[in-house]
């Protein structure tokens, strides 16, 4: 499959671009061990939100795309220790608007992905 490209802005609550978000390379990551590129691809639709951003991973074999499920978060994977089912895991942050983790609180959510076979799935979040 060829990975599309994509470019799109993602505004904040008040509806102002935050930031400018296209198609890319995760520099760093390595999934599978062999040093594949992993690729992320924003939604291509207008008006992404920063509290509910997400993404299509993709890991590129050759010229092919291999589509490995949505990641929710504004920011690049990073790795974590372990793998499951021959695939490395990898966390995601997230901002957290006020009031989703309790009253008052803003910051940021983690999540943990692993490999179930087919796609990676997001864990339990942890808030800070």
């Amino acid at each position: 499959m060829e990975i599309p490209y994509v470019r799109a802005e993602v505004r904040d609550l008040s509806g102002r671009i935050f930031r400018i978000v296209e198609t890319h390379v995760v520099p760093g990551l390595d999934l599978d061990g062999y040093g594949s590129p992993v690729v992320l691809v924003p939604p291509d639709r207008k008006n992404l939100n920063l509290f509910n951003m997400h993404w299509r991973l993709f890991i590129q074999r050759g010229d092919c795309g291999h589509e490995l499920g949505t990641v929710i978060g504004m920011d690049d994977p990073f790795p974590e220790p372990g793998e499951f089912r021959g695939l490395r895991n990898f966390s995601v942050a997230e901002p957290v608007q006020p009031g989703i983790a309790g009253e008052g609180f803003q910051g940021v959510s983690i999540t943990v992905y692993s490999f179930d076979g087919r796609r990676y799935l997001g864990g339990r979040s942890d808030y800070r």
